[in-house]
């Protein structure tokens, strides 16, 4: 596979000539340079990046200066700061070039939304769009490649992921390769410079936790325990992980029943491949028994990808009681509430997972197993 074009690419060109700085947030080698560089290509023959890790880029925004900030960048229409988040203050910086030519399109991308939406957030208070670039989705490889491609890449999404690198690589042995330097503390950076955090063996523990954990309630406690640190660390590592895209949670739905769980998250990652390289295992399906978990957090990223790249904005939760009934996934959208189960081989719905369609008045749960995911994800992708 070659160069696979990037839905979010439309959604931010529609925004161009509005007024708004555009700040594009995505883990790091998840494709925001190749992005902004694509845009740029269209529109001012590939004219206008910049890259903020650059001393003299850094130096010229650093000044405040409108006049000299702009006779730096001139003679583009379009400009795109990647790793704005390397230059303290550069949302004052973007402010003042954007309020003396407000004409200027800026395309600012950002690894850590900890560190990036902190200093933009204030400064561009209404005048900014923002939009999240995840790994590459069934979408786009169907939109690229076709219905057939998009069906054989399903089982190496799940072992391999969908780091835009990993998906072109040329074999299996590659993308295992490449994924086992991604899943360092490469990928991790920001979250490490944070707050000087200061000890990468505990972040890999706890996300090593995480990975073996997938599917189930994630009890910080226990985590905690293992890793032998407190429960307040842990839970500051969950939140930066999720601010740095490499991880996601899932909250329970609390109703009127008592024993249903009230209080554990489930955490996801939105990358199978990154899940698979930090418990070390690129073993085929076939060969191994977390399949089911697999399978859960593949389907449950692409729809949190699906969502993300629609503008849909459905509140997502879990179900589960204490005596062990539970949905993977419910969606709820003005107070409809959808639920879905994640099956690899079965299409089987437990007795007790009904009590939630009765209770709630629910739509009907929908199964979603190899027999039925293609059209599953094709029917998704309708808006």
């Amino acid at each position: 596979m070659g160069t696979i074009n990037r839905l979010l690419q439309a959604n931010i060109e529609a925004k161009l000539n509005r007024g708004k700085v555009l700040v594009i947030y995505g883990p790091r080698q998840v494709g925001k340079t190749t992005l902004a560089r694509g845009i740029l290509e269209k529109h001012c023959a590939g004219k206008g990046y910049f890259n903020c890790e650059e001393n003299n880029v850094r130096e010229a925004l650093l000044s405040m200066d409108s006049g000299k900030m702009y006779n730096y960048f001139s003679g583009n229409e379009i400009i795109a700061l990647d790793e704005a988040q390397s230059v303290p203050d550069i949302g004052k910086s973007i402010k003042i070039m954007i309020d003396a030519h407000p004409k200027l399109n800026i395309i600012a991308t950002g690894s850590s939304s900890f560190e990036l939406a902190n200093q933009v957030s204030e400064p561009l208070t209404g005048r900014k769009f923002e939009f999240f670039l995840p790994p590459i989705s069934f979408e786009e490889i169907k939109n690229e490649y076709g219905n057939a491609a998009a069906i054989d890449n399903i089982e190496s999404s799940l072992v391999y992921g969908g780091y835009p690198e990993i998906v072109i690589a040329a074999s299996n042995e590659e993308k295992a390769e490449l994924l086992r330097l991604l899943a360092t503390s490469y990928l991790y950076r920001d979250v490490l410079n944070y707050n000087r955090i200061k000890n990468p063996d505990v972040l890999m523990k706890i996300l090593k936790a995480l990975a073996l954990q997938v599917g189930g309630e994630a009890s910080p406690n226990e985590i905690a325990s293992t890793v032998q640190v407190d429960r307040k660390t842990v839970l500051s590592y969950f939140t930066l992980l999720e601010q740095a895209f490499v991880i996601f949670k899932l909250p329970p739905f609390v109703g009127n029943h008592r024993r249903e769980i009230k209080k554990m998250c489930k955490y996801y990652f939105y990358d199978n491949g990154i899940l698979n390289a930090l418990t070390n295992n690129f073993l085929p399906l076939e060969n191994r028994k977390d399949t089911g978990a697999l399978w859960e957090n593949y389907l449950i990223s692409e729809r949190r990808k699906f969502n993300e790249l629609h503008g849909l904005k459905p509140i997502s939760y879990f179900w589960r009681t204490l005596s062990g009934n539970e949905i993977d996934l419910i969606e709820e959208i003005d107070g409809s509430l959808t639920p879905f189960e994640f099956k690899y081989n079965s299409a089987k719905i437990a007795r007790g997972a009904h009590t939630f369609v009765e209770s709630y008045k629910s739509q009907e749960i929908q199964v979603v197993n190899r027999g039925n995911v293609f059209d599953w994800l094709n029917f998704q992708q309708k808006p």
